[in-house]
Order: C-alpha cells, then sequence, then structure tokens
C-alpha cells in the first residue's frame, strides 16, 4: 500500500494563528498594533505596559475627563462592594480593601486601559460556598482564614496562566455559556440580597412588623432612584452615579423620617461598624483587632488545605473567564487593542497582595467597566482615581460609611441583578423547546439549536446548585461535544470507478467523530485489486485519523490489495509526520508533494527526517543516493554511518 500526497491549494492567512484587531481608516491604533510587544510582556516592558508613561495625548479635557469618570464610578464603586461582601459573607472592609489593591494593580500594570477592577460578584459567589453565614450579623463567616491564602493562590494561578499564555483561550467560550454565566451570576447575587431580610429573633425567619415596611420602602426607593434618575433630562444626574444619589436618598430617608417616627432599620454601622481599627489593610496573619484569625485552622487538616486548592482554583478560573470576558466587551466599545495576559498578570498580582493583606481578592467589574466606555473613558487614568476613591473611602472617609441603610444597597444590588440577568434568553429557551405552532402564536422567532438553548439552561441551574466554575466547565464541555458531534455528521464518502480503480472521495473533517465511520464505510473483501482514497478538502485533524488510515490499510493488505491515499493538504502532512512512528501500517509515495521516502521495511521510522537524507536508502541498497561512496562500504561502515546521521 502506498500513500500519495499532492500539493493542495492554501488560502492565504488560513493558517495564521496571530490576532488579527482592525481599525478604521486612519487610526493611530493601526500603529500601536504593529509595535505592540511580543511574547509574555515584551522585551523591556516586562512588568509595565508601554502606555503607562506616554505623555502623548494627556491634554486638559483628557485629564477632566478621565478624573472625574473615575470618581464618579468610584463613589458607585463603594455601596457595591460593600453588598459584595454581605454576599460572601465576609465584613465590608475586607471587600473595599480588596477593591481598591486589585483596581489599582490592574489600572496601572493591566492589559486593558479603561476596564474597571474590584471586589465582584463572580468573587464573592464562589466564596459564598465555601463560607457559611456568619453567625453574627455583620461578621466573618467560619472557616474565613481559608479565605486569604485561596486568594494568593488564585493570584499565582492567574501569574501561571499569563505567562503561559492561556487568555488565548476565551476565544473556546460560547456565547450559551456566557449567556449562562450572566444569568446564573445574577440569581446567585439576587438570592443573596434576601439576607438582610432575615431575623433570628422572630419565628418566622425574618423581619416584622414596620421594620420589615420601612426596609422595603428604603429597597425600593433605592432602586427606583438608581434606575430612573439618570433618565431625568437634567446634566447634573448625568454627572453624578445614580447608586451614590440612591444611598444619600436611603441615608435622608433613614434618618430624616424613619427614626424621626420612631422606627429604624438596620445601617451598616449597626451590621458591621467601620472604624478606625478597619481603615488600613493589615496582613491576614498579624494579631490584630481587625483580624484575629484562627491560622491553626489553615493546616489543621487535610480538608482544610484540600479547601484552599479548590477555592484557589475556581476563583482564578472564575475570575479569569469575567476579566477577559469583560476586557473583549472594552475592546469592542474603545476599538484598541487587549492583552489578556498582561491583564492576567496585574491581576495576579493584585488577587496575591490583596491576600496577604486580608482582602478577598477580585477581577474585573463588567457593569462599571461598560458605564466608564460608554461614557469615553479610554486611558488608565479614570480607573486609577476609582481606586483610589475607593481606598480614600474605607481609610478617610469610613464614619459616612457606617451611615448607610443595609437595605439600600440590597436594592442597588437587585438592579445590578436586573441588568445582569439577559432576559433574551428566556425567550430563546422557550422557543427551542415549544413546537412551531405554539412559537408562531406566541411570536417566538428567536430559536437557537437545542443544545445551546440547553447550555444556558444547565449553566444558569448549576451556578445556583453548585458555583460559577463548574457550571461554565461544563457549560463549555457540552458545547464541545456537541460541535465534535455536528462535525462529524458533515464526513461524506462518495465512490466512483475509473477503470480498474475504484476511488473514494472524502469530504468534510476526518477526526474521532468520523474517522470510525470510515473504516465501516470501506469494505476490502468487494472492492477491486486497486483502490484510491482522494481526501480532496478534507482535513485529518488528531491522531484518531491516522490510526483510522493505520486500520484501513491493514484491512486491504490482509486481503492483498493496495490502497493509496490522495491530496492531503499541508497540516494533515504534518500531523502524520509527528505521529506516524505510532503507527506501523502507513507507507509514504513523495512523487507528488516530495515527502521523505521510506523504505518499506522500516515500518516503526515512517516519514522519519534521516530518510530525506536517504540514511534509509543506504541501509536498504548498500548505496543508494550516495553510491559512489556507499558501494565499497563494509556492514559496519554503513552502520556507523548511519549513527552518525543520527
Amino acid at each position: 500500500m502506498a500513500f500519495v500526497s499532492e500539493p493542495s491549494s492554501r488560502t492565504v492567512g488560513s493558517t495564521s494563528t496571530s490576532k488579527v484587531h482592525l481599525f478604521e481608516q486612519g487610526s493611530t491604533n493601526a500603529k500601536a498594533v504593529a509595535s505592540a510587544p511580543g511574547g509574555w510582556f515584551g522585551l523591556g516592558h516586562r512588568f509595565f505596559p508601554k502606555d503607562l508613561f506616554v505623555r502623548e495625548g494627556l491634554t486638559g479635557s483628557y485629564i477632566t475627563k478621565e478624573v472625574l469618570l473615575g470618581v464618579t464610578i468610584g463613589f458607585a464603586q463603594v455601596p457595591e462592594s460593600v453588598a459584595f461582601a454581605f454576599l460572601a459573607h465576609v465584613r465590608p472592609h475586607v471587600a473595599l480593601h480588596a477593591a481598591w489593591m486589585v483596581g489599582l494593580f490592574c489600572s496601572l500594570l493591566g492589559g486593558r486601559p479603561g476596564m474597571v477592577n474590584g471586589a465582584t460578584g463572580a468573587f464573592a459567589a464562589i466564596i459564598a460556598t465555601f463560607l457559611p453565614v456568619p453567625k453574627v450579623p455583620g461578621g466573618n463567616g467560619e472557616h474565613v482564614e481559608l479565605l486569604f491564602p485561596s486568594v494568593m493562590l488564585a493570584g499565582f494561578l492567574m501569574l501561571a496562566a499569563s505567562a503561559a499564555n492561556l487568555s488565548r483561550f476565551i476565544l473556546l467560550l460560547p456565547t450559551p455559556v456566557m449567556v449562562g454565566f450572566c444569568n446564573g451570576l445574577a440569581i446567585v447575587i439576587g438570592l443573596a440580597q434576601l439576607h438582610p431580610f432575615h431575623s433570628e429573633a422572630n419565628a418566622s425567619g425574618w423581619k416584622e412588623g414596620f421594620e420589615l415596611l420601612w426596609m422595603l420602602v428604603i429597597t425600593a426607593v433605592s432602586m427606583l432612584t438608581m434606575e430612573f434618575l439618570p433618565k431625568v433630562p437634567l446634566q447634573i444626574f448625568k454627572v453624578i452615579p445614580s447608586s451614590l444619589m440612591a444611598i444619600l436618598v436611603a441615608i435622608l430617608l433613614e434618618f430624616a423620617v424613619v427614626r424621626p417616627c420612631g422606627w429604624r432599620t438596620d445601617t451598616i454601622g449597626d451590621v458591621s461598624e467601620f472604624t478606625s481599627e478597619t481603615a488600613f489593610p493589615i496582613p491576614f496573619f498579624v494579631d490584630h483587632p481587625s483580624t484575629g484569625y484562627d491560622l491553626s485552622k489553615i493546616v489543621s487538616s487535610w480538608s482544610s488545605v484540600q479547601s484552599v486548592l479548590v477555592q484557589g482554583v475556581l476563583l482564578c478560573v472564575v475570575g479569569s473567564i469575567e476579566s477577559l470576558m469583560t476586557s473583549e466587551v472594552v475592546e469592542s466599545f474603545v476599538k484598541t487593542p487587549s492583552e489578556g495576559d498582561r491583564s492576567l498578570f496585574a491581576m495576579g498580582l493584585g488577587n496575591i497582595v490583596s491576600g496577604f493583606l486580608g482582602g478577598m481578592g477580585g477581577n474585573a467589574m463588567i457593569g462599571l467597566s461598560t458605564i466608564n466606555s460608554l461614557n469615553g473613558g479610554r486611558g488608565r487614568m479614570a480607573p486609577t482615581c476609582t481606586a483610589l476613591v475607593v481606598m480614600a473611602s474605607v481609610m478617610g472617609a469610613y464614619r459616612l460609611l457606617n451611615f448607610i441603610p443595609v437595605a439600600a444597597l440590597a436594592g442597588i444590588m437587585i438592579v445590578v441583578v436586573l441588568h445582569t440577568f439577559k432576559w433574551f434568553s428566556i425567550a430563546m429557551v422557550l422557543a427551542a423547546i415549544l413546537p412551531k405552532s405554539m412559537r408562531d402564536r406566541l411570536n417566538l422567532h428567536r430559536k437557537v439549536p437545542r443544545v445551546e438553548a440547553f447550555v444556558i439552561l444547565v449553566v444558569t441551574v448549576l451556578s445556583k446548585q453548585t458555583n460559577i466554575a463548574i457550571a461554565v466547565l461544563l457549560g463549555v464541555s457540552i458545547c464541545a461535544v456537541a460541535f465534535a458531534w455536528d462535525a462529524g455528521q458533515h464526513f461524506k464518502l462518495a465512490e466512483s470507478m475509473h477503470g480498474k480503480v475504484k476511488v473514494y472521495d472524502i469530504d468534510g473533517p476526518l477526526f474521532f467523530t468520523s474517522a470510525n465511520r470510515l473504516v465501516k464505510l470501506l469494505d476490502p473483501s468487494r472492492d477491486p485489486e486497486e483502490v484510491e482514497l482522494r481526501f480532496g478538502e478534507a482535513t485529518l485533524m488528531d491522531f484518531t485519523s491516522v490510526e483510522t488510515l493505520h486500520k484501513v490499510a491493514l484491512n486491504y493488505k490482509a486481503v492483498g490489495k493496495s490502497i493509496t491515499f490522495h491530496t492531503l493538504n499541508m497540516s494533515s502532512q504534518k500531523l502524520i509526520e509527528k505521529a506516524n512512528h505510532l503507527v506501523r501500517a502507513i507507507e509514504y509515495n513523495d512523487e507528488a508533494a516530495r515527502l521523505p521516502s521510506v523504505p518499506s521495511f522500516t515500518d516503526g521510522f515512517r516519514c522519519d527526517p534521516m530518510a530525506a537524507e536517504g540514511v534509509f536508502e543506504r541501509i536498504v541498497s548498500g548505496g543508494g543516493p550516495k553510491k559512489a561512496s556507499a558501494s565499497a562500504a563494509s556492514p559496519k561502515e554503513e552502520v556507523k554511518d548511519f549513527e552518525a546521521e543520527v
């Protein structure tokens, strides 16, 4: 049996793996892409991005816009960070210190200017699966000591992912998984907002009476303020963040209406008071009034170590996924390139420092990053100012934070939930389930393949039942299996006779799904003495396809018939060259593709690079290409010559 390869046409750029960014004609960003550093962080720019110290474009209007945006978003980030702390079952200062530390590292050293980072709901959702609800309202959940080494481990894993250039694998995240990710995150955050309304003092387990009534009123007012105030046609409400206005309205309602009337609701000061002891970050292992952690629990048992490892991995996975997703969103707005690996690098450093100083860690905030981009934020200055505002709030203005009603934080986060959940996905799932007659009656025309609707549903549900990281990984796995199965169905095999030679034409990719079908479709017992298998545009995509050719060759050889393989493209040839030493029946003929010629007896050295130098020919024929020098050589000399070639 012989293998015939013929040169195949190649589309320009089809084999390129470099990322291409398109910009408008005349854009200066094209030069930035052309001069972008290669490798990990580029020579001379390993730790600091090129644009960090560039003064070009620093006009007065640019600085004013960026600073105002940063301050505005900073005031919006403070209440969100506190709310995420309650979601994660940790004290508020643990989240606020993490917010400004992670935000500062990522804004200065990250690969995506204009992206806001801090304590997020994704991190909080993972942490909440490891920390139980605090026994004392506003305190830390049990085993909080395990959180900080977990955050540091997540940071080191992010550094490793950055060094290995793993950010490119964000391209493997399908849209249904992203939709399910957002939906699951929204559900987790939304359910956590019920916690402020719980009360162990009452038999029902909930707040009762006028306290519950006023909490609902404050929550509703905060929601209405945050949602509709930006739509008021006044410039002042375009500048002041709606979340800040919602907090101010809630404080006014609490201290000007509720308490003068003889009632009260819980504020942050009542639940978890900010004090001078919590104003500055302290290493978690230092004995301090703001820490007081039992460090013996970290290494007390294997289960504790296992919890640290698992939590660290999950935080790394979820944080990396959300940050890279956010980076893609911001890139679509600002039309400037991103460096995903640098973003992971900066986020890893931020989380290491955050965990070391007793913070809960964090990653990119997709909501605030979108707000920054839509309002003209393009550089590093706005996110840096945001981090500095959060730092100033927790270090200098912490007394003011104690007056914020907890119900107001719940209202703000419910609005965030309503905007995070992808409501259109409900119609997509229904359209995939319902028959066509029902879809027409309900006017549902957003149908997607049922497996993708199933992925959305699975990721959404599992985000609540397990955790977001497991849900995302399972969603990607389902999409991958579905794609492999669907791609395998495009495999076609047509047969025809050319004189005494039977020709099979293959169309479609040949890999593990379709390769096994090829063996079953070919019947050596009924085929003539000579058979050709023409691949055309088909491509060998894995070792299973190579092994399949091995099986086909053996089947025809067993009945004394020959089969040749034709027109394999270059990528398929390279795959065979690398894997052929694992099979023992495929023989190559290099007349068309100029592949190395391999004698029939060297089954274990198929397509070896040494064949290009005529090593095997000299062994077989006693001369081969070097007849003059090899003709008089003895067998021992031939062996020595072969060893020298090796």
